[in-house]
């Protein structure tokens, strides 16, 4: 609501992890506070009108959203449950923009120390961080950062695989040497 009230030109796409009734009837509620007009996107799919917020109101849509994405906020960093995964939006090449609780997961810290994600502390951090990614040069850069991160380790879940399966056939003898 304060990038809205600033001018600073936004159209949102909400994705709650779980797009149930009741939550998402909480989140109209809480944009209706903010005076932000919204429509959930299965309205929006059915010709609606394409509000200043989407509110995602079904699950399998989180790729197609990240591959439209200028920058993607992950959640999860401001709670105890831990943050969602940071690859995805990377691998499309959006700068990846997450809070402060991220020590589950260190692609986090790498995206971080290649200028490819930022860290924001609460609202005003947020608000200032997406202010400073309308700045094209600064978003296309940090976009094209995530992607390098996220393609250099492409392949990682299969090498770790055949560790595995060497480790499963052939027993302790088997076990890589070195780091």
């Amino acid at each position: 609501a304060r990038l809205a009230a600033d001018g600073v030109p936004l159209r949102l796409i909400l994705v709650p992890h779980e797009p149930t009734p009741p939550h998402l009837a909480r989140t109209e509620a809480a944009l209706d506070a903010h005076a932000l007009p919204h429509a959930r996107l299965s309205s929006v799919e059915a010709g609606g009108p394409v509000p200043a917020v989407t509110l995602v109101d079904r699950v399998g849509v989180l790729g197609d959203l990240y591959a439209l994405a200028d920058l993607a906020y992950v959640g999860g960093g401001f709670g105890t449950a831990g943050l969602h995964s940071v690859l995805e939006p990377a691998a499309f090449g959006a700068p990846v923009i997450i809070g402060p609780r991220h020590a589950n997961a260190r692609e986090a810290a790498e995206l971080i120390a290649h200028a490819a994600a930022f860290e924001v502390t609460g609202a005003d951090d947020l608000a200032e961080t997406i202010r400073r990614l309308t700045d094209t040069g600064l978003r296309q850069r940090s976009g094209s950062a995530a992607r390098a991160y996220a393609e250099a380790g492409r392949g990682a879940a299969l090498r770790g695989a055949r560790v595995i399966e060497r480790l499963l056939d052939g027993g302790p003898s088997a076990r890589p040497t070195g780091g």
